[in-house]
């Protein structure tokens, strides 16, 4: 691989932290300003549903500028998200912030996913996609749960100057570091239509199935820590490490699984999904006594690698399929990601509202259940090591 493709996990590590900085201080950002906290939550929808839908369209219609270039610009959009929530008065001003800041932030992982697929052969595509999704795991590890000590000891404000500083540094990394090969400009002409050829639509309703499942929990992370284990402030930063340890192991199992045929690969990751999902709703509805933090734990590590391990066995073959709209194709799953994230959301606020935070987990549980439905619908279509090779496009 070369040297250079590992600066682009810069760009997803600061779009990660920025993302998902607020999750663990929900609580003390709803006590200051004054709202509920299934309220605060949908920051997460928000920026979600605005990453969906300004992805696809921007990365069409950007499609003759360079890569590299829009990439150091949506990171400094990132700093001017998170400076414009740290010094807002009101809950409506980050989320209008963040509806704006997610219209190119979703560009992110797209943008570093095409440009990590022009500088390897086509075999290494999965490995490739991994390291670059490498730094949105890393946002878990460090990223996010440093966000959140930061925001119990110094104020939820300090939280986003931090994500700030974070997206200030990937800016400048990317500019000076970034690999200078990648994709040619994109074909003129290329559409929506191009990127879902074969069954990459049906790849995209399960991107969409595993993360509105994992984030009907997720998204309410640190009510969820202190429901199930009654752990407060930063020591929720230290529970949210799991989501990260289990996201490293997930990218390279993902590759790994990638030469499996893709219905049996994500049929045993959607069957994690179902039980650790279904496990958070069993911690918070018993007392587990000293058991619920071990569980707890499991919970978040084991989900976090069962979805992260989806990414490298759809993208790649999503490329495979796509072809010269590659890009495109990366970012209508995107918006599947973030649609998923947002909805998740809102499952799990309408969940808490009606019965109880406690019910979320099987509520996702029953979500992954459909996924799996999904994947039972894929062909037994050839791995991507086992299909023809289709040398780079120009818009890969």
């Amino acid at each position: 691989m070369p040297p250079r493709l590992l600066t682009l996990a810069f760009a997803p590590f600061a779009f990660g932290t920025s993302a998902f900085i607020f999750i663990g201080l929900i609580a003390p950002i709803a006590a200051d300003l004054g709202v509920a906290v299934p309220v605060v939550g949908q920051l997460q929808t928000v920026f979600a549903i605005s990453c969906a839908i300004g992805a696809p369209l921007l990365a069409r219609r950007l499609g003759d500028a360079s890569r590299r270039r829009v990439l150091v610009a949506v990171m400094g959009g990132l700093v001017a998200v998170n400076l414009a929530s740290a010094l807002a008065l009101t809950l409506s001003i980050i989320m209008a912030a963040r509806l704006l800041g997610g219209l190119f932030a979703g560009l992110t992982l797209p943008l570093a996913s095409s440009i990590a697929v022009a500088c390897v052969a086509e075999e290494k595509r999965p490995a490739a996609i991994a390291i670059v999704l490498g730094g949105y795991t890393l946002a878990f590890i460090f990223g996010v749960p440093l966000g959140s000590v930061v925001g119990a000891e110094l104020g939820w404000r300090a939280a986003f100057w931090f994500a700030a500083l974070v997206s200030l540094a990937a800016m400048a990394t990317i500019w000076i570091a970034a690999p200078r090969q990648e994709p040619p400009p994109q074909p003129k002409g290329l559409g929506f239509k191009d990127a879902i050829v074969g069954e990459n639509r049906l790849l995209m309703f399960i991107t969409l199935a595993a993360f509105v499942a994992t984030f009907v929990s997720v998204a309410f992370t640190g009510p969820v820590v202190t429901l199930a284990t009654g752990l407060e402030g930063s020591a929720i930063g230290g529970v949210q490490l799991a989501t990260g340890v289990g996201s490293i192991f997930g990218l390279p199992a993902g590759a790994m699984l990638a030469r499996l045929p893709a219905r049996r690969a994500l049929a045993m990751l959607f069957l994690a999904i179902l039980a650790t999902q279904a496990l958070f709703s069993v911690v918070m509805l018993n007392d587990l006594g000293w058991a619920a933090i071990p569980a707890t734990v499991f919970a978040m590590g084991a989900g976090s690698a069962a979805l992260f391990a989806t990414s490298p066995i759809i993208q790649s073959r999503l490329a495979l399929n796509a072809g010269a709209a590659a890009t495109i194709a990366f970012a209508l799953n995107g918006s599947m990601v973030y649609f998923g994230q947002g909805l998740g959301a809102v499952v799990g606020g309408s969940v808490a509202a009606a019965a109880g935070l406690q019910w979320a987990g099987l509520a996702g549980a029953a979500v992954a259940l459909a996924g799996l439905v999904l994947v039972s619908r894929l062909g037994a279509a050839p791995t991507p090591a086992d299909a023809p090779a289709v040398h780079p496009s120009p818009a890969q």
